[in-house]
C-alpha cells in the first residue's frame, strides 16, 4: 500500500496528529558560519533550502513534536534546535502512521541528486542513517518530494 505524505502548514498542526513521521522544509536566505550543534561542533551553512526528517511516535506525538520545532525559543534539546532561529519554516511534511519512515525518507532523499547532508550525522543519533538533514541551493519541487517521500 502506497503511502504519499501530506502537505501543511504550521498553522494547520492540531491534536489529531498523534504519532508519524515528519518532514520540515526550511529556507535560509543568508548565510550562517560558525553555528554551534551541541556536541557535532560548529558549522556554516550555505543560504539555500534545508529539508529536516523526524518522528514523533511517544508522548504528545506529532502535534507537540511539531509546535516544539515551530517554536523560536526555546532550551535546544534535538540537533534541529540549534538551527531553527536561523530558519524559516515553510512547510511541513507528515506521515501520520505509528510507525518510523525516517530512515526510509533520508534513503529517498539521499537518492536525489539536487540534495547533499550538510552536516553528516545530524539529527541521526538514535538511527544511524547518515543524517537527518538536506541540502539544495534551490527548493526541490514539491510534487517531486511528495512522491520520493511515498512509502
Amino acid at each position: 500500500m502506497n503511502r504519499r505524505p501530506l502537505r501543511i502548514e504550521p498553522e494547520q498542526v492540531t491534536d489529531d496528529l498523534t504519532a508519524g513521521t515528519y518532514l520540515l522544509h526550511f529556507a535560509l536566505d543568508q548565510p550562517v558560519t560558525g553555528i554551534a550543534v551541541g556536541r557535532l561542533g560548529r558549522f556554516d551553512l550555505a543560504a539555500g533550502h534545508y529539508y529536516y526528517i523526524g518522528s514523533a511516535l511517544g508522548a504528545g506525538g506529532l502535534a507537540a513534536r511539531l509546535r516544539r520545532h515551530i517554536a523560536l525559543r526555546k532550551r535546544c534539546h534535538w540537533h534541529i534546535d540549534y538551527l531553527r532561529p536561523c530558519l524559516e519554516l515553510r512547510a511541513i511534511w507528515v506521515l501520520p502512521i505509528a510507525e518510523r519512515f525516517e530512515c526510509r525518507w533520508c534513503a529517498a532523499l539521499a537518492g536525489l541528486p539536487e540534495l547533499s547532508r550538510p552536516i553528516p550525522r545530524f539529527g541521526a543519533s538514535d538511527t544511524g542513517c547518515g543524517g537527518h538533514l538536506f541540502y539544495a541551493r534551490a527548493a526541490v519541487a514539491e510534487d517531486r518530494l511528495a512522491a520520493a517521500l511515498e512509502v
